[in-house]
Formats: structure tokens, C-alpha cells, sequence
């Protein structure tokens, strides 16, 4: 098929848009086709090929884009991008890409995840959710999970912050118990802490 015509993109003006004489339109890079010229035959082959470097380029400049804005896994970018109206394939090449160059580290970013609700006084159920919600894969989060260590110090502290030096009746430990089970901590964490500060836990089993 013969080229029609060679114009700069209207949204984009780092690549060119190729009119063909049968009517269709072929998004190229520039660089991939600044030897084109107008009446020049391209074969099906060859359009494939400029559309598929325009593709892979322009989900690359969108997931740098993403990724200027804040840290997130590679999980993640691939479903920004997926939900940009990028392919699965291309999504999913492109964030390998990312990662591969260490531009994506899902160890540190999971870290830096768990380190921050943690300091924020939750537990190890509410950070493992935090981890799953920002795709980070189950073995990554076991590990992470694993290197936080004992919250039973934050824990207490958080107790004792939230009854601020009363002596709470049943009531008011139930209602304790049930914010710190939304935090994300465990039964038997609960139990343990309230029993370190001397708070009877008998009444609200």
C-alpha cells in the first residue's frame, strides 16, 4: 500500500500519523520512520512493526509518568496502565521493563508500605492487607511481614494512649478491643498487651 500522507500526531507530537491510500492510519515513531516519504509503498509487515514501537512507547511514557508521581509495585503499574486502556501484554512488558532497570523494587516499596502503617499503630493483619491492596506478591509479604518484628511495644503504647490513664470498666475495654481488631491486630496480641497493663481481659471474652 502507498502513503498517502505523513503528519505529526495531533495529541502527541512526538510521533507521526501515516495516511495510506486505501484509507487507514498508521501511528508511527518518528524515529522509526523518518525515512518514509510520501508516495513510498509499506508493506502490512512493516506498518505492524511502527505500530507496535508507537505502542510500546507510548505505555512507556505513560508508566514514567505514573511513576514520577509515587512509588508503587509492579503489580500495580501494570493495572495503571491496563486501566489507561493499555493492553494486558503491553501493560505487563512494559512494567517487567521498569522492574528489570531497578526503576521498580517491590521489596523496598514493600517495606516502606509496612514500616509506615506500623508507625501508625496498626497490626500485622491490617499491613498485610495494605501489602495484597498494592499488589505485592504473598511470598513478599510473608517476608516483609517477617522482618517487622514483635508490635507488642506498639501496641501498649497505643493502649495506653487511647485510655489516657483511666482505668476503663468493661464497656469501654470491649470498645477497645474492637478499634484495635480494626487496626488489624490479633486476638491473642490484644489479649497479651491489655494483660501486660495489668486490664483484666475476662469481661470481654
Amino acid at each position: 500500500m502507498k502513503i498517502e500522507s505523513i503528519r505529526p500526531g495531533q495529541r502527541d507530537k512526538e510521533k507521526l500519523v501515516i495516511r495510506t491510500e486505501c484509507g487507514s492510519y498508521i501511528s508511527a515513531r518518528i524515529d522509526d520512520a523518518y525515512t518514509l516519504r510520501v508516495g513510498d509503498e509499506i508493506s502490512c509487515e512493516k506498518a505492524a512493526e511502527l505500530e507496535a514501537a508507537c505502542s510500546a512507547e507510548a505505555v512507556k511514557k505513560r508508566a514514567a509518568k505514573i511513576l514520577s508521581h509515587h512509588s508503587i509495585s509492579k503489580n500495580e503499574l501494570s493495572k495503571k496502565l491496563r486501566e489507561k486502556g493499555f493492553s494486558d501484554e503491553d501493560s505487563d512488558k512494559t512494567a517487567d521493563w521498569f522492574s528489570e532497570r531497578g526503576m521498580i523494587d517491590d521489596a523496598a516499596f514493600a517495606c516502606q508500605v509496612a514500616e509506615y502503617y506500623k508507625r501508625r499503630g496498626c497490626g500485622e493483619l491490617r499491613i498485610r492487607q495494605e501489602l495484597s491492596r498494592r499488589g505485592i506478591e504473598r511470598e513478599l509479604v510473608e517476608e516483609t511481614l517477617s522482618r517487622l518484628g514483635s508490635s507488642e511495644g506498639e501496641l501498649c503504647a497505643l493502649i495506653e494512649k487511647r485510655l489516657r490513664g483511666k482505668a476503663p470498666d468493661a464497656d469501654e475495654k470491649r470498645k477497645l478491643y474492637a478499634f484495635l481488631l480494626r487496626r488489624g491486630f490479633k486476638y491473642e496480641e490484644i489479649r497479651s498487651a491489655m494483660n501486660e497493663l495489668k486490664l483484666d481481659t475476662e469481661d470481654i471474652e
